[in-house]
């Protein structure tokens, strides 16, 4: 089998081939298992005549005798790829089940599962091997985003710990439980000095109880805190911090306070600084500027020029006007006032469209007086892209977190019926099989939700106009084709033009589909109707079920339900959930009497946008 081989080993992301390693000891298997790898477009076929210990494959296919030659080979190898997934799929004869069995009939854990992490009887359908090839190169890929996202976590630490603020968080009680090293440089106190004490310690005596009081109980409240304290080093000497604290909250619950200091005591002394600083500012990726007090630019570094898709000549001496939404240039420039008039520190946030670029961004900015020879001379600006940020992690983690619940429940259930094939040759083998059939169909039902997710969250956030009283109309007509026992209607406008994502059809289909599936009735009756209200066009879906169970409650409203794992549908509701919110729409979920479920649906009019 003649061509190139992979040289990486991806799992199929990004649109990459999944490299699959034949090793069958008969030469026709091995032959029939290679045709069928190279008839697929979705797998490169690894030449199997590489030695194992050096190929590079994404799932290795192999028999019980290929088993015995290579098994320490390819446990070396899964032990190598770790944490990373490198999956084996074995495959047994169901006449010669000795490769799994001992003598007294126990499944044999250390001959084949350090090594096979599934195995299956033969012979095989295609379409059964197709679908546990899908499942194992999915985990495979799922265990590298995994192995990623822990990567990118450690870097957030590496980031606090090299961040230029004094950070430190405490518990609930005020205890100190970590600081950073720029907190032992502000404060004077190491580590093991300031964790376990409360941030007592730094207290100067210049502010009074009043300001501690308003403090605790803003945090307590689960809001953020944020003024200028003057504190004191472990030394006795005082210095101002620009100081914000808040409240990290989970499920609802305060369960810890971060506290961020910034050292502005030597800020008059910026000016002698900035020289020194020149060259890192330019390196930093969010946009930092200085202004006249005229507004030109006297110094952009390479961040700010990407966001303007503009040259640094071409920036310097202009101002904001020359490459953003004039709106927010006049938002811009009147905080610039601000800190020329107080000759004090501001922040605001603002979210500009760019001219000659297509970046998005939200920034949060904090624009401070300058000076040269000790006189005013400008705002001096440092803003942060703080797009997305918080949401995108709610989302990993959710994600994350469901589609490892229900694979993993999946999996065991197959695995558990797979033993009683391999042990039981007749009796209950037929319905053991029916199960394991079942069972995967869920597993790849709940992969597809998956990838419908993965389709949001990678979609432009930017909304669109769209015909929705044309789309509703022929998603309930292929509902009632799928479901012809369900009276499913429709009434409103014909043509209702609104703003909404690409996903948007995804998400009805699911309203339609989860409004039929989950009604006990024999004639399920689901009413969809249509509406214009001021400048939203509105969607209700009313059904005649048993009703909606909590946790989908809270996962159409508000997104919430992150921590509570739940069955496989549940997927599809997160789809409707992204969908109008990136759409700026709401959602809201009611019970009707006697029984059955209204949700609405709000988005804005394509004509208002």
């Amino acid at each position: 089998m003649n061509g190139p081989y992979p040289t990486d080993g991806s799992a199929g992301n990004d649109g990459e081939a999944a490299a699959l390693l034949p090793l069958l000891s008969e030469e026709g298997d091995q032959r029939l298992v290679a045709e069928w790898i190279e008839a697929h477009d979705r797998y490169t076929l690894v030449d199997p005549d590489q030695p194992v210990e050096t190929a590079t494959f994404d799932c290795c296919i192999l028999d019980g005798e290929m088993l015995r030659a290579h098994a320490e080979t390819l446990r070396a190898r899964k032990r190598t790829a770790e944490p990373v997934l490198l999956p084996c799929l074995l495959l047994v004869p169901e006449a010669d089940l000795s490769v799994i069995e001992t003598d007294r009939g126990e499944i044999a854990d250390g001959v084949v599962f350090e090594t096979a992490d599934e195995v299956v009887s033969m012979p095989i359908k295609k379409a059964e091997l197709e679908w546990r090839i899908q499942v194992l190169i999915r985990l495979r890929t799922q265990s590298q985003r995994l192995e990623e996202r822990t990567e990118t976590l450690e870097l957030f630490k590496q980031a606090v710990e090299a961040s230029g603020n004094a950070i430190w968080i405490s518990d609930t009680d005020g205890t100190i439980q970590y600081v950073n090293r720029e907190f032992e440089s502000v404060t004077g106190y190491d580590r093991a000095e300031a964790i376990g004490q409360s941030p007592d310690i730094l207290r100067s005596g210049a502010m009074g109880d009043e300001y501690y009081s308003d403090l605790w109980e803003t945090i307590t409240a689960g809001d953020t805190w944020r003024e200028e304290i003057v504190d004191q080093r472990s030394d006795g000497s005082q210095y101002v911090a620009d100081q914000t604290i808040a409240p990290i909250v989970e499920d609802g619950e305060v369960k810890a306070f971060v506290a961020v200091q910034t050292d502005v005591t030597e800020r008059k002394e910026l000016e002698g600084r900035l020289s020194l600083y020149r060259d890192i500012i330019e390196r930093i990726d969010d946009p930092i500027m200085i202004q006249n007090r005229d507004g030109g630019f006297r110094l952009v570094n390479d961040a700010l020029c990407s966001f303007a898709g503009l040259s640094k000549e071409e920036l310097l001496n202009d101002e904001e006007y020359a490459f953003m939404d004039s709106e927010t240039a006049t938002t811009i420039a009147r905080q610039k006032r601000r800190v020329i008039e107080s000759e004090e520190p501001v922040e605001y946030s603002v979210e500009p469209t760019f001219e000659y670029s297509d970046r998005e961004a939200i920034f949060y900015t904090t624009r401070y007086p300058y000076y040269e020879d000790g006189e005013l001379a400008g705002t001096l600006a440092i803003c942060r892209n703080v797009t997305d940020l918080e949401e995108r992690t709610r989302q990993l983690h959710v994600l994350d977190n469901v589609l490892r619940h229900n694979i993993r429940n999946d999996l065991n259930v197959i695995q558990g019926r797979g033993e009683q094939l391999k042990a039981e040759l007749e009796g209950e083998l037929a319905a053991a099989a029916d199960s394991i059939v079942a069972r995967a169909s869920a597993l790849l039902r709940t992969s597809e939700k998956s990838r419908e997710i993965t389709a949001v969250l990678s979609e432009p956030r930017e909304p669109t106009p769209i015909d929705l009283g044309q789309m509703v109309r022929d998603v309930a007509d292929e509902a009632a084709d799928d479901w012809p026992d369900a009276d499913i209607d429709v009434t409103g406008p014909t043509q209702l033009l609104v703003s909404a994502t690409g996903s948007i059809e995804t998400a009805l289909e699911e309203l339609f589909t989860n409004a039929v599936i989950h009604n006990d009735r024999e004639e399920p009756r689901v009413r969809v109707e249509l509406a214009v209200n001021e400048s939203w066009g509105t969607l209700s879906v009313r059904d005649d079920g048993p009703g909606i169970p909590e946790f989908d409650r809270d996962v159409l409203e508000s997104g919430e339900a992150i921590e509570t794992l739940s069955h496989g549908s549940g997927l599809g509701l997160w789809v409707v959930y992204w969908t109008i919110n990136h759409s700026e729409g709401d959602i809201r979920v009611e019970d009707r009497e006697p029984r059955g479920t209204e949700i609405s649906i709000r988005l804005p009019l394509a004509t208002d946008r």
